[in-house]
């Protein structure tokens, strides 16, 4: 039997919860995307969220998407794959920001509160819980 969580969005006056929430609600297309690295052109697929990240990060860090898909294909394993790899990025990237300050702000540290931020409906936790 599978497990199905679905998520919805939180109406929240935090803007980093809010955020959290529409990162967390999944959407099962994956987007195709063309990138260069190093002037080649290659297809990356994924999810809207981790275009959305790359566009960020690429804001922040002042360069273009090709950069730093260039940087993470110089830097990633060699037998990873490219989109892997951008979601390894991705996710050290946003570790390395994080603070226990911010976690603290947004309230995480509590499964019962995030599950409440989230507006988590799962089947699974409703059928333990009647256990």
């Amino acid at each position: 039997m599978q497990n199905i969580i679905k998520y919805e969005q939180a109406e929240d006056t935090h803007n980093e919860t809010t955020s959290l929430v529409n990162t967390l609600k999944p959407r099962s297309a994956l987007l195709s995307r063309n990138v260069s690295i190093f002037g080649r052109r290659t297809s990356v697929r994924l999810e809207s969220q981790m275009w959305a990240a790359l566009n960020e990060i690429a804001g922040r860090e002042q360069c273009s998407i090709h950069d730093l898909c260039s940087l993470i294909d110089s830097t990633k394993e060699e037998n990873s794959s490219l989109t892997a790899a951008i979601r390894v990025f991705l996710m050290l990237y946003y570790k390395a920001a994080a603070t226990e300050n911010g976690h603290e702000r947004v309230g995480h540290g509590d499964i019962e509160n995030m599950k409440n931020r989230a507006r988590v409906i799962t089947t699974h936790y409703q059928k333990k819980a009647l256990q």
